[in-house]
């Protein structure tokens, strides 16, 4: 969802930039931060996928997302809430790796037997 939101923050800016006319030396710079936010947008969603897709590599996934939707605050960031999205997405997947983890190890001290 954060990745969507944020291309559509980056589509938004670049429509924008081609409204406001009258700022002329100025479109440069709108179509580029709205090409930022796209990119990033696209990233997000490529990763998210790739994260189902390989759940062992669930940490890299999702630092990823994180450092890319941090990115896209710079890009309109999804209207900012599809940054915000984003962050709380990856922290939740380093977070859910750190549990998982936490999981195994307790799991097999109670399978292993007591000497």
């Amino acid at each position: 969802m954060g990745g969507y939101s944020g291309m559509m923050g980056g589509y938004g800016g670049t429509m924008t930039s081609s409204y406001y006319g009258m700022m002329q030396g100025f479109g440069g710079w709108f179509y580029g931060i709205a090409a930022i936010g796209i990119i990033a947008g696209v990233l997000v969603l490529f990763s998210a996928i790739m994260m189902c897709d390989r759940p062992r590599q669930m940490a890299t996934w999702g630092a990823l997302i994180l450092a890319l939707s941090v990115v896209s605050f710079f890009g309109a960031g999804g209207f900012f809430v599809g940054a915000v999205l984003g962050v709380v997405g990856g922290i939740m997947a380093l977070a859910w790796r750190e549990a998982l983890l936490t999981f195994a190890l307790q799991s097999s001290r109670e399978i292993s037997p007591s000497a």
